[in-house]
């Protein structure tokens, strides 16, 4: 228990303090960490982070001022395994929660140890309910400028329904067909008796990939999210050629190239980005054409070339925050605008390279209207040319604006995200 207590607290400081991505950290410290309980430590890292705005609000209430971040921290662990965790002693926690302090700043540890012992022995005690915004802020630790953005657009109910609903905790993805068919892919997950569940199309589902790592089925199965995977669907480029402008790292690009009728363009911004697009489209086994290439730059000898141009944009990530619990740390409103200025900037000069028919589809993972209809809205306004398509995917309750469409968790039971998809007249 102690090493993995160590081993969390590295991992949250490098993500917390450093800014680094949690997914990439976590991995790279359990592979460095043999003979460890990689589930609890997972669960340390991920629980912190996603009660992160109650574990603060908790620690508050039993310090005159915030102590500077790497402490912080440890006061947050302490609070999340002392109430979320059972396995691990109070004393215990407590003593290498002061342990790691004392190799931290030596001279915070008394105020570590005391405190501690605070947040052991007294219950979380949520806000009042008169000021609601703030209750379930606290209550589903979630931003309240999130919150308090969504009121613009949904009733008080909608939105603690969306911010409290539940995923399946399964990683999903989908099977590789030139491998396996999905019927004896199911048969194989069964006879391994690995934990799965159905997902919205035949070919894709939620799997325990731990489990499925260890099997070797795990080559049968490419990790994608069913919004990815979706979006792909939707923009239903039978064939042709296809420019995905924001391509990394390379999910939708390697899917729509599974189709030999569709030659497949993936282009980032960053040299590196691309090079991770090249292996992912070698590991799966298909053909495509990659470029560095900034997406709000025009590239002339694309100009009217594409009939389907792909833009997933870069975007605050809100509707993945249960994924991806780090999402919140260092994120603002004013990020939304900015964010939606360069969104528009993407899908502004996107627009120069679809052919008259052409498809143009923008899409997010965020479900705030600042980067999602208010950008579609801009640029129509701009490109009397272009004109909203509708959509529709079968099994799935989609809230449809005026053929914009929000993907919300609480009633598709999908991560958060976005599609318009635009047609080129």
């Amino acid at each position: 228990m102690n090493k993995e207590l160590n081993v969390a607290y590295k991992i949250l400081s490098s993500v917390v303090v450093d800014k680094s991505y949690v997914s990439i950290e976590l991995n790279k410290n359990l592979m460095e960490n043999g003979n460890i309980n990689t589930a609890l430590v997972t669960k340390i890292v991920y629980g912190v982070l996603e009660k992160d705005i109650t574990l603060e609000y908790f620690v508050r209430q039993h310090v005159k001022k915030l102590p500077k971040l790497e402490i912080l921290i440890l006061l947050k662990m302490v609070a999340y395994c002392g109430k979320f965790i059972s396995s691990i002693p109070h004393f215990a926690l407590v003593n290498e929660i002061v342990n790691i302090a004392k190799r931290v700043d030596f001279h915070c540890s008394g105020f570590v140890n005391a405190t501690s012992k605070k947040l052991i022995s007294t219950p979380i005690v949520l806000p009042s309910k008169n000021d609601y915004t703030t209750y379930i802020s606290i209550k589903y630790s979630y931003p309240e400028w999130v919150i308090k953005e969504l009121l613009k657009d949904h009733d008080m109910q909608f939105v603690e329904d969306l911010i409290s609903h539940e995923l399946s905790t399964l990683t999903h993805g989908r099977v590789n067909t030139n491998i396996i068919s999905p019927s004896e892919f199911l048969r194989q997950l069964d006879e391994m008796s690995i934990k799965y569940e159905h997902s919205l199309y035949e070919y894709t589902f939620y799997v325990d990939y731990a489990q499925l790592l260890k099997s070797t089925l795990k080559e049968c199965f490419i990790v994608q999210g069913l919004p990815s995977i979706i979006t792909c669907n939707v923009l239903g480029a039978s064939k042709g050629l296809v420019l995905d402008v924001c391509a990394s790292p390379g999910g939708k690009s390697v899917y729509i190239a599974g189709n030999p009728d569709v030659q497949v363009f993936a282009c980032d911004i960053h040299n590196h980005r691309v090079d991770l697009i090249k292996k992912y489209a070698k590991n799966v086994g298909v053909k495509l054409k990659t470029f560095t290439q900034d997406a709000t730059k025009f590239r002339a000898e694309w100009e009217n070339k594409f009939d389907y141009v792909l833009c997933d944009v870069p975007c605050s990530n809100l509707g993945v925050s249960r994924k991806k619990p780090d999402v919140f740390l260092n994120k603002s409103y004013e990020d939304t605008l900015t964010l939606a200025g360069i969104q528009y900037a993407i899908l502004d000069n996107s627009a120069k390279y679809v052919k008259k028919g052409g498809i143009l589809q923008y899409s997010t993972c965020t479900i705030v209207s600042t980067e999602n209809e208010k950008v579609i809205s801009k640029f129509l306004k701009n490109h009397k040319d272009f004109q909203l398509t509708p959509i529709d995917v079968e099994g799935i309750d989609i809230s449809n604006n005026n053929d914009m469409y929000t993907f919300y968790p609480n009633l598709t039971n999908t991560e958060g995200f976005f599609i318009g998809r635009l047609k080129r007249l």
